[in-house]
């Protein structure tokens, strides 16, 4: 049975990046109702020798952490790596809670972060196509959405989220359906967002390539089956900081061009009542994810007068 809480728990997942982390706590600890808030902070071990000082580092700060309701730290003692430190960590916390809200080490939250979690929990907790809350959004800043929140379709964010344990129940960690996309083009093109970004790729990998663990393709192709609808607000209340080569999947390479100056100066108060992506969502959706995966300006013009891309292929 689940224990009822007035406000959900948060997860963060770290691993070896002391200074992220300590940005992301204190983010989160500046949130309302972080007094409120039972904190969780699963530490994976250290995979490599030269990783142990850092590991440590975090853990030695977290045991003195003050600001929320408690903390508890989860220390492994072997090298979980972060697909699997992510499964186990939400199915322990969402099995006794009911609801979970979960975060990565290298996400700076605005001040109305949890409320905005919290409040979207509640509100569709009893909805069962809405598989998720993020605190995220794929709008730029400056993007004009007549509204401060909205569904879509990308149930797979990484970047914050939060869901319910009836939801998580359906999690499936095989995805053997997923050969289907290989003869069926347009599962294939939906499942890439219209063909703006090639998650079908992600998903290939993370099926054929050993070396390859991804917990959030796998999520997203479990809702995605489901048809699922994730909330966001329109003005992003988490900022990405881990696009300094530090990160698993944040690569010195590239910066993202999802940056938000969190600049939300209030509670959020508005969530639709119809659960379904509205055109214009989707609309500013697909320009931020082209952006994403054609960072080139002439191929993002070819894609867009073509209307056609370089992804989706078997």
């Amino acid at each position: 049975m689940s224990e009822k809480r007035k406000t959900a728990p948060v997860i963060l997942f770290t691993y070896n990046r002391p200074e992220h982390t300590v940005r992301t706590i204190e983010a989160l600890a500046a949130n309302e109702l972080a007094d409120e808030t039972e904190l969780f902070i699963y530490s994976d071990a250290a995979k490599k020798e030269s990783d142990t000082a850092k590991v440590q580092a975090i853990r030695n700060y977290a045991v003195k952490l003050a600001g929320f309701a408690s903390v508890t730290l989860i220390a492994r003692e072997e090298n979980y790596g972060l697909a699997r430190n992510v499964i186990e960590g939400v199915t322990e916390v969402v099995k006794r809670f009911g609801r979970v809200i979960v975060l990565e080490d290298d996400l700076v939250t605005n001040r109305y972060f949890l409320r905005f979690m919290n409040d979207g929990l509640k509100r569709y907790e009893k909805e069962k196509a809405v598989t998720g809350i993020t605190g995220f959004s794929h709008f730029r800043d400056d993007a004009d959405y007549p509204y401060e929140s909205y569904f879509h379709t990308l149930t797979g964010t990484s970047w914050s989220w939060a869901t319910w344990a009836d939801r998580w129940a359906h999690f499936d960690a095989v995805c053997s359906d997923w050969t289907d996309m290989i003869a069926d083009s347009r599962l294939r093109r939906a499942f890439n967002y219209d063909n703006t970004y090639d998650f079908y790729k992600i998903m290939k990998m993370q099926q054929t390539d050993a070396g390859t663990n991804s917990w959030a393709i796998r999520w997203y192709w479990t809702n995605f089956r489901r048809h699922g609808f994730i909330l966001s607000p329109a003005k992003s209340l988490v900022n990405n900081e881990g696009w300094d080569g530090s990160g698993t999947h944040c690569g010195a390479e590239a910066k993202s061009v999802f940056e938000h100056r969190l600049k939300t100066d209030h509670a959020i108060t508005y969530f639709p009542d119809e659960i379904c992506e509205t055109k214009e969502a989707h609309r500013l959706m697909k320009r931020m994810l082209i952006r994403e995966s054609q960072p080139n300006l002439l191929k993002r013009v070819y894609h867009v007068v073509a209307r056609r891309n370089y992804i989706g292929q078997t």
